[in-house]
C-alpha cells in the first residue's frame, strides 16, 4: 500500500518512517514530502495521506480543505501535536477521515488508522453513489410523471393545470405558465403554489400578465433571449409597474425567480416562472432539472397546438365539403331543370335561360369566394397598393347597391362627402370588401330600416364604415362573425364566407377591421387603412403586398 506522509519536521518524519517499518509484514510503501504543494503533485498515486496541519505553505484546518479540494477521493489522516479535540473535530468536518496525536503514534495505530481511513472513505463514496442513484431515480420518476401529464390530453386547459400542480414544490414554491398567444401577446394560463394557505391568492395573481413593468419583465427577457433568466434576490417593485402586484408577489413570499423559456421546434411557445421563498435557492441541479422539464412541456404544448390546428383543418374541410355539396347542388339543380325544360320544349328557351344564368352566376360567386378564402389561408392573396380616392370607393359601393336596397325598401344613406382624402388600397379588392359589408347589411336589415355608408380621413389614417339598423348581433356571437361558414341564423342566403373574406382583404392591406353591435339596434363594421394623397400621379409605381 502506498502511503503519503506530508510532514516538514524532519525528526517527526523520521520517527513516523521507523514506526511504519516496524509494522508486521511491512505492508506500507512510504513517500515523504515537506509541503502541501509537493503533496498535491504526488497524492493521486497513493492510497492514503497522513497530513500534518502545520506546513510551510499551509496551516491549520485550511491545510485539510485545500488537500480535499484537489484529491476528493483520497482518504486523509490528520497528524496533530495539539491535544485540543476541537481541532480534530474541525479537521473531520473539513473532510479528513481520522486524526492521530503525534505523541501517541505506534506501528499498530498507523496500520489501523490507514485501514480505517480507507474503509471509511470507501463507505462514504458508496453512500454518496447510493444517494446519487436514488436522486437519479427520483428525478427520472418526476420527469416521467410530468411527461405523462403533458401528453395525457391535447386539451391544454386541462393538462397545463395538472402539470403546474406537479411542479411544486419540487421546482419551486410557486409555478406559473405563460403562453405566447395571438400577435405575440402573453397569456397567463396556469399557476400553482405549494402552500395551501396561499391558494386563495391564485385567482388574483392570474389576472396579472407581463408587459406592464417599468423594466423588462423576466418572462419577456427569457422569451426574447430564448434562454433562462435567474434572479436570486429581487425587488418586485422594480419588476412590476403595479404596486398592488408587488404586494401580491410579496404575499406569496417569493424571494428568487428562475424563468425558463418554452422552446419547441425552433420557436418560443411560452415560459415557466418558478419562485422560491426564504431558505431555498436555485442551485445548479435544480436549474438543470427545470430546463429539462421545460423542454418536455414545450414539446407537449406544441404537439397539442399542432393537433388542434389539424382538427380545425379537418373541420374546415368537412365544412367546405358540406357547403360545396349543399350550396352548389341548388343552383346546379336549377340549371339542370332549365336544360330539361329546353330539351322537352325548344320554345321554353326564352323562359328557362334566365333561370339557368342565375344558377351559373350563383355557382360562379361561390367558387370565387372559396378561391379567395383559400388564397387568404395560404397567404397568397396579393394586393397592389395605390393612392385611391376614399370618396370614389364609397360612392361606387353606394351606386352598386342603391337599387337593391330600394327594392327591399331599405334606405341607403351617404355618410361622407367629396372632401374625403385618399387611402393606399387595391381598388378592386377594397371595393370587394366594402361590397361584402353593404351586401351583408342589406341581407339582415328589415324593410323600413336604413344603412349608412360613411368615411373620414385624417393625417395618417382613414376610416370607413357600414352601419345598419338590423337586429344586431348577440355578444356571444360577435367573436365569431369573421369565422368562415359562420352565420347567426340558418336559412339565410350565402354560406358565411363574406365577412371572412373582408377580414382577409383588410389584413392584406395592413389595415384593421372591428365590429360594434347592439341587439335590437344594429351593427357597424369599421375599416381602418393608411391614408394617402388620392390625387392622380404618374410617378408612383404600384406596391405589391402579399398577405
Amino acid at each position: 500500500m502506498k502511503v503519503l506522509l506530508v510532514e516538514d519536521n524532519h525528526g517527526d518524519a523520521r520517527l513516523f518512517a521507523e514506526l511504519a517499518r516496524d509494522i508486521p509484514g511491512a505492508p506500507f510503501q512510504l513517500t515523504t514530502v515537506g509541503s502541501l504543494a509537493a503533496a498535491i503533485e504526488v497524492a493521486a498515486h497513493h492510497a492514503v495521506v497522513f497530513l500534518d496541519l502545520s506546513l510551510p505553505d499551509a496551516h491549520g484546518i485550511a491545510t485539510v480543505s485545500k488537500m480535499v479540494a484537489v484529491v476528493r477521493n483520497l482518504p486523509i489522516v490528520v497528524l496533530t501535536g495539539n491535544d485540543d479535540e476541537l481541532v480534530a473535530v474541525d479537521a473531520m468536518k473539513a473532510g479528513a477521515q481520522d486524526y492521530l496525536h503525534k505523541s501517541e503514534i505506534t506501528p499498530s495505530l498507523i496500520a489501523r488508522s490507514a485501514r480505517y481511513a480507507i474503509e471509511r472513505k470507501a463507505a462514504e463514496e458508496n453512500a454518496l453513489k447510493l444517494a446519487k442513484s436514488d436522486e437519479v431515480a427520483r428525478r427520472a420518476r418526476f420527469i416521467s410523471t410530468l411527461t405523462t401529464a403533458i401528453t395525457s390530453s391535447f386539451d391544454l386547459t386541462v393538462t397545463l393545470n395538472e402539470v403546474t400542480k406537479l411542479l411544486v414544490p419540487t421546482l419551486g414554491d410557486v409555478a406559473v405558465i405563460d403562453l405566447v398567444g395571438d400577435e405575440g401577446v402573453l397569456q397567463r394560463v396556469a399557476m400553482a403554489t405549494a402552500d395551501a394557505a396561499q391558494a386563495c391568492l391564485i385567482p388574483e395573481a392570474m389576472k396579472f400578465v407581463p408587459g406592464t413593468g417599468t423594466v423588462p419583465h423576466p418572462v419577456e427577457t427569457a422569451i426574447a433571449r430564448r434562454e433562462p433568466v435567474h434572479i436570486e434576490s429581487f425587488d418586485p417593485s422594480t419588476v412590476y409597474a403595479s404596486r398592488e402586484y408587488a404586494e401580491l408577489v410579496g404575499r406569496f413570499g417569493a424571494r428568487s425567480l428562475f424563468v425558463t423559456p418554452l422552446l419547441a421546434r425552433g420557436r418560443v411557445v411560452g415560459a415557466i416562472t418558478y419562485a422560491l421563498g426564504e431558505g431555498r435557492v436555485f442551485d445548479e441541479d435544480l436549474r438543470s432539472l427545470a430546463i429539462e422539464i421545460s423542454d418536455r412541456i414545450a414539446l407537449g404544448i406544441d404537439n397539442a397546438t399542432l393537433y388542434q390546428a389539424a382538427q380545425r383543418a379537418i373541420r374546415g374541410r368537412d365544412e367546405l365539403l358540406a357547403v360545396v355539396s349543399h350550396d352548389l347542388r341548388n343552383p346546379l339543380n336549377l340549371v339542370g331543370l332549365a336544360l330539361q325544360m329546353i330539351e322537352a320544349d325548344a320554345e321554353a328557351l326564352s323562359s328557362s335561360l334566365p333561370s339557368a344564368k342565375r344558377g351559373v352566376d350563383r355557382m360562379q360567386r361561390l367558387i370565387e369566394d372559396l378561391l379567395d378564402v383559400a388564397r387568404i389561408d395560404s397567404g397568397t392573396l396579393s394586393v397592389e397598393l395605390r393612392p385611391v380616392s376614399l370618396h370614389t370607393l364609397l360612392e361606387d359601393a353606394f351606386e352598386q347597391h342603391r337599387a337593391l336596397a330600394a327594392d327591399r325598401r331599405i334606405t341607403l344613406v351617404r355618410d361622407f362627402d367629396t372632401r374625403l382624402g385618399g387611402v393606399f388600397a387595391d381598388r378592386h379588392r377594397m371595393s370587394q370588401a366594402i361590397s361584402n359589408l353593404v351586401g351583408n347589411a342589406i341581407k339582415f336589415t328589415p324593410p323600413g330600416g336604413s344603412i349608412r355608408i360613411g368615411g373620414e380621413s385624417q393625417d395618417e389614417q382613414a376610416q370607413l364604415w357600414v352601419s345598419d339598423t338590423g337586429p344586431g348581433i348577440a355578444a356571444e356571437h360577435v367573436p365569431h362573425v369573421f369565422d368562415r361558414f359562420w352565420q347567426p341564423q340558418r336559412g339565410r342566403d350565402g354560406v358565411g364566407l363574406g365577412l371572412a373574406i373582408v377580414k382577409g382583404i383588410v389584413g392584406a392591406h395592413g389595415g384593421a377591421i372591428e365590429v360594434e353591435s347592439q341587439p335590437g339596434v344594429g351593427t357597424t363594421f369599421k375599416i381602418t387603412l393608411k391614408a394617402a394623397d388620392a390625387r392622380p400621379t404618374t410617378e408612383m409605381a404600384p406596391l405589391a403586398v402579399a398577405q
